[in-house]
């Protein structure tokens, strides 16, 4: 979205270089009035070119200028910086809506709240969201409608939780803790017990602790644990659509992309990247600083450092190599095809020269 839409004032290309503490080269200073991606660009815009990018894009880009490498040939004004992606993010800070838009600050009057819970510190609750008895929301933090908290709920300071959030009795969110709309903290665990009789439901009477700095993304369920605590390590980023059992231990600053699936008691380290729809077996640890491939079905321990991908889980390397060797499998068919018509020939041949 550019800038201009959000009501901010347009810039020359150089105040924006200041900004950035990034090199303004260009015979001309361009007003700027937006942002946008390289091929979405038109007149008035800014945007980045990273080292991956062919360089015709930024040929066939509308772009007014751009914010390159510090080594970077342009076709028209720029801005150079040592990492053009963290300055271009830099700059969307600078652009986000006014938080007070989002989260109109005070207290909405169709918010229901429980008499013994404390929000006055709170920045803001919105329309018909519900907080519970006990439940303690720290100074700045801000509610969007109808999210919904239960009872006995810390929530810390600076957190934002957005429309239709729900988080469920005895958890903990640390301070400035995101979460998007449609994520559910504290749901019960998937622990039941089969018998003669039937499937017998075990209570989950644990928490869900989430610590500072780890945003949620929508849709995403963390499950409260069977007993003791879930938990989530400062500093992790959570994408949409995760399911995370009960029980399970995320370090600091991992990040799960969409679809990660996580089972029971397991355990993650620090720095752990996940792949989208990477699956996780239940009571499985997995190093610090592992990183897993797309779609890869981890069964087993993972030591620390390793680059894994495919199914069952292998270490990346070993995994290309097999496909491969699966590439060649069609040709090596026909060739023992081959092989064994020749021996059945050879079998026949032998046979008439005995008679």
């Amino acid at each position: 979205m550019h800038n201009t839409e959000k009501g901010m004032k347009a810039l020359r290309l150089s105040e924006v270089a200041a900004l950035l503490d990034g090199e303004f080269v260009g015979a001309e200073d361009p007003l700027i009035t937006g942002v946008a991606g390289l091929e979405d660009a038109g007149p008035g815009d800014l945007a980045f070119v990273g080292r991956q990018k062919p360089r015709n894009g930024l040929a066939d880009s509308g772009a007014a200028a751009v914010i390159v490498g510090r080594d970077q040939e342009v076709d028209r004004p720029a801005i150079r910086v040592d990492d053009p992606f963290a300055a271009f993010a830099s700059l969307l800070e600078r652009l986000m809506p006014d938080p007070d838009r989002l989260f109109p600050p005070g207290i909405h009057p169709t918010a229901v709240i429980d008499p013994s819970a404390e929000v006055e510190e709170a920045t803001a609750v919105g329309p018909y969201s519900v907080i519970g008895p006990g439940t303690v929301i720290g100074a700045g933090s801000r509610l969007g409608a109808h999210v919904i908290l239960g009872c006995d709920i810390s929530v810390g300071r600076d957190c934002l939780l957005h429309s239709g959030v729900t988080v469920r009795e005895g958890c903990i969110l640390g301070d400035r803790v995101i979460i998007h709309s449609g994520v559910i903290i504290g749901s019960d665990g998937f622990g039941y017990l089969t018998s003669r009789q039937g499937i017998r439901k075990i209570p989950q009477i644990g928490v869900v602790e989430i610590q500072d700095d780890v945003e949620i993304g929508s849709g995403s369920c963390v499950d409260r644990a069977t007993t003791g605590r879930t938990v989530l390590g400062a500093g992790s980023k959570i994408d949409n659509l995760v399911q995370i059992g009960h029980n399970v231990s995320i370090g600091k600053s991992c990040s799960l992309s969409a679809q990660t699936g996580i089972a029971g008691s397991s355990t993650l380290g620090n720095g752990v990247f996940t792949g989208g729809q990477v699956g996780i077996g239940d009571h499985i640890r997995i190093g610090d600083g592992v990183k897993a491939g797309g779609q890869t079905g981890i069964t087993h321990d993972i030591p620390a450092g390793q680059t894994i991908f495919g199914y069952p889980a292998l270490e990346l390397t070993e995994t290309f190599r097999m496909f491969a060797a699966l590439r060649k499998l069609p040709e090596l068919l026909r060739r023992v095809t081959r092989l064994e018509k020749g021996s059945c020939v050879s079998d026949d041949n032998a046979g008439k020269d005995q008679d």
